[in-house]
């Protein structure tokens, strides 16, 4: 391995030990790429086999991204506009640990996030994640046609450490416990739920994951499945079960199918665990829409325009399905087109930035988005 500075040699190698023993036929250059790109901290450059004496020697090189700055955040869209800034490092004393330390504001409230998130280790040990978050938010439930039914400011803290370990490959398990206090601030209310709520999270998940490079798109295929039990000191306890799944097949290099499929279940009727459409993985929905239960699909295709060694841009179009079942609008299903302009950044360790517009058949309005920087 060569083009390492500040990442610690055994975070680059340990990827790479599933390599091992591999004969020479089955040498795939993308699946090493892949593989260094899952990283999330390396740009690969080249991968080769080399003989020696002792046989054969993987030979890769790779180019360090930029993983520690200060980062801009911009949401913009149908729903209002929030600002943010973050300190953010994602290789951490070298060893792909990720530090964010910031904050978001926009007319709606403010919130203050500190997260740090330890990667497992070589040596059999899991990894950990913590999160600190506190925010003061003006809540706004919508139905599809964006017509304001109840709204309300909250103050909520949250905390939450958890263990993650990686198993077989391809899949890891992970056991969390949080603490999440939201009180209320009755003025100018409309319809708010009747009372705050403290409680403790534990979180069970299980997640498959494998990744393909086509010299165009690091493409996954992926599944995650979540139990969730809350326990409400003053009040009601509930569970909720979560699923996610992402397919991205190329069809041709630069083009590539994309399925994403997103749900979830909450054994509970208070309004203040109601959640948004993100829960679905779609966009038709306007951003304040919340329901207590979604099923949701996204079906498209994603083509790349053109490549630089800064980044890619590309083009995606979809048709997005979503059942759900909320407080306000009951029992719905909405279906409609999305179209979405997004930039991979090659050289910073962050998402892409990107934006995109929707278009729900059964509302009739649109829903338009801009994002630049990073999401929790």
């Amino acid at each position: 391995m060569t083009g390492l500075s500040r990442t610690r040699p055994h975070i680059a190698e340990y990827p790479l030990e599933r390599f091992l023993n591999m004969e020479r036929s089955a040498f795939d250059e993308n699946e090493v790429f892949a593989v260094i790109l899952n990283t999330g901290i390396l740009e690969p450059i080249s991968a080769e086999l080399i003989e020696s004496e002792d046989g054969l020697i993987l030979m890769v090189t790779v180019e360090e991204k930029w993983a520690f700055f200060p980062l801009p955040l911009i949401l913009t869209g149908s729903g209002g506009t929030s600002y943010g800034l973050f300190l953010v490092d994602t290789n951490a004393f070298g060893v792909r640990d990720t530090i964010a330390l910031g904050g978001i504001y926009s007319s709606e409230g403010w919130s203050a996030v500190l997260v740090y998130n330890h990667t497992p280790s070589r040596s059999g040990l899991p990894g950990w994640n913590s999160m600190f978050m506190y925010s003061r938010q003006e809540v706004k439930d919508v139905d599809r046609d964006e017509v304001v039914h109840r709204r309300y400011v909250t103050d909520q803290l949250r905390l939450s450490v958890g263990l993650n370990y990686p198993f077989m490959e391809f899949f890891s398990g992970s056991f969390a416990v949080s603490f999440s206090d939201i009180s209320l601030n009755n003025n100018d209310v409309l319809n708010p739920p009747e009372s705050g709520a403290a409680y403790f999270g534990f979180n069970l998940g299980l997640s498959l994951r494998r990744s393909g490079w086509d010299g165009f798109f690091l493409s996954q295929q992926s599944f995650s499945l979540g139990f969730n039990y809350n326990h409400v000191i003053s009040g009601s306890s509930f569970f909720q079960i979560d699923f996610r799944g992402v397919y991205e097949q190329p069809l041709i290099p630069g083009l590539r199918l994309n399925i994403r499929s997103g749900g979830v279940w909450k054994s509970t009727s208070n309004p203040l665990f109601e959640e948004g459409q993100q829960r679905a993985q779609v966009s038709i929905l306007p951003q304040d829409y919340s329901a207590l239960h979604y099923t949701g699909i996204s079906v498209g295709l994603e083509k790349s325009l053109f490549k630089t060694s800064w980044g890619m841009l590309s083009v995606k179009g979809s048709w997005q399905a979503v059942f759900s079942h909320g407080l306000i609008s009951g029992f719905e299903f909405n279906h409609g087109p999305s179209g979405e302009i997004q930039f991979y950044l090659s050289r910073l360790a962050l998402p892409a930035i990107g934006g995109g517009i929707a278009y729900n058949m059964n509302s009739g309005l649109y829903q338009i988005n801009f994002s630049l920087g990073m999401s929790f």
